[in-house]
């Protein structure tokens, strides 16, 4: 472990110059005191220590959490890396204790192993660090990677360094994966059998739950502080009707922005645009780009009253993507542009029985992505044309079908809670 710290603490001197700026910001020496001690003490009660990355994952846990907490007298301990990340997760989990994740030196990792006192690790997805593998196998405390995923990059650069990377495997007590081509693939990676399972996705879960506790359509557009506006296959009213149908473009990246934003113009001509970029420090960028096409638009932050026909609203908070996807009618996926992004979460949208359409990669959303266009929810375009033929021709689209096809992918795969609960105990027992 200590060839380990000199490795960091050298590429940190490296870097130095870069990051160094950032300790005269308040917000950045808090999160390095964070990352250095979690600043909690050993309980009276038994301890579950989850891990997540950043808000998506964040919440994505959110079922599990609250099963745990209703079946389980442990105290829940939620470690978070990322800022954004981490204040959603203050802002979700008020009753749990919400932590930065700690950085990967040796003496860092004992610390928050010793603070904690964990009886068990849940790491989501694949966030599989040296020093805490080691530090927390050797202090007895058994590890479940669980929402488990390789994608095929990262699958092809692990095989080439699976002599290095095996041993922090040989950590891990049970790996509770997504799909079938995930087993295969870390089985490959000389995973015993006996240690994978797969639970599906955790997000199936959690997109249903968190569909059961939406506010109404008139609450959403308030907090939007947007007008009515009609919806696809509505009754036509008597007079005339001015309002267009919802077309929400849901965490945007620059490479699907370079295929909407030329386009956008004539977009509106027809919807009533919403747009929520993945980013929100890209904000100021995507005003620049929208005035530079002489597309209108409004800022919801800095708004206080937007006119959804006229201009297009970016929204500019983080967490609610959600609720703004249940007034649309039809989503646009961000990241499909992108096979190194790709895409993001499919589940959300199709549980509201959503149309969505997107680029080519749906790259982490592979089984979810392949049936819903297969079942004619999602579309796949592969530029601004066809994006506009397809848009063109949306009122023809049998949406009452779409819902049902859609609502039905998710449904179908719900379970990974349940399976992830049995397994976490399974492990505790053994």
């Amino acid at each position: 472990m200590f060839l380990f710290d000199i490795l960091y603490l050298f590429f940190l001197l490296l870097g130095l110059p870069l990051w160094v700026r950032y300790l005269f910001k308040k917000s950045y020496r808090r999160l390095l005191r964070g990352r250095l001690s979690p600043g909690i003490e050993p309980g009276e009660k038994k301890r579950t220590w989850i891990h997540a990355v950043s808000v998506g994952e964040v919440k994505s846990l959110k079922s599990l959490i609250e099963q745990l907490d209703v079946r389980s007298d442990r105290e829940i301990v939620l470690s978070v890396t990322t800022p954004a990340g981490f204040e959603f997760a203050q802002k979700e989990y008020k009753s749990i204790k919400v932590i930065n994740s700690p950085f990967d030196f040796s003496f860092t990792v004992k610390k928050f192993l010793k603070q904690i006192d964990p009886e068990i690790l849940i790491l989501n997805e694949l966030e599989i660090w040296p020093n805490w593998s080691v530090l927390t196998r050797r202090a007895g405390v058994p590890i479940c990677l669980i929402n488990g995923r390789i994608s095929e990059p990262a699958f092809r650069r692990y095989k080439v360094f699976n002599f290095f990377l095996g041993r922090f495997f040989k950590n891990i007590d049970r790996f509770l994966v997504q799909a079938e081509i995930y087993e295969e693939r870390f089985s490959q990676l000389g995973v015993p059998s006996v240690k994978i399972v797969v639970c599906g996705n955790i997000k199936a879960d959690t997109a249903f739950d968190a569909a059961e506790r939406l506010p109404t359509d008139i609450e959403i557009r308030r907090y939007l502080k947007i007008a009515g506006t009609k919806r696809v296959g509505a009754p036509q009213p008597r007079r005339q009707e001015t309002s267009k149908p919802v077309f929400t473009l849901a965490s945007t990246h620059r490479s699907d922005e370079d295929i909407i934003i030329p386009i956008l113009k004539r977009l509106c001509e027809n919807f009533a645009v919403i747009l929520v970029p993945r980013h929100l420090d890209r904000v100021e960028e995507i005003e620049k780009a929208l005035s530079s096409r002489g597309v209108k638009y409004a800022r919801w932050s800095s708004s206080r009253s937007i006119d959804i026909e006229a201009e297009v609203l970016i929204f500019d908070k983080m967490g609610y993507l959600f609720n703004v996807m249940k007034i649309s009618d039809v989503v646009f996926m961000g990241g499909t542009f992108d096979r190194k992004i790709g895409g993001h979460n499919l589940y959300e949208p199709a549980v509201l029985g959503k149309l969505i359409v997107g680029g080519p990669w749906y790259n982490n959303f592979p089984d979810i992505g392949r049936e819903l266009e297969n079942r004619g929810v999602y579309k796949k375009v592969t530029g601004a044309d066809e994006l506009m033929d397809f848009l063109s021709a949306v009122d023809s689209v049998d949406f009452e079908k779409v819902k049902v096809r859609a609502e039905e992918a998710v449904f179908q795969r719900r379970g990974s809670v349940d399976c992830i609960l049995r397994e976490v105990q399974a492990v505790l027992e053994s």
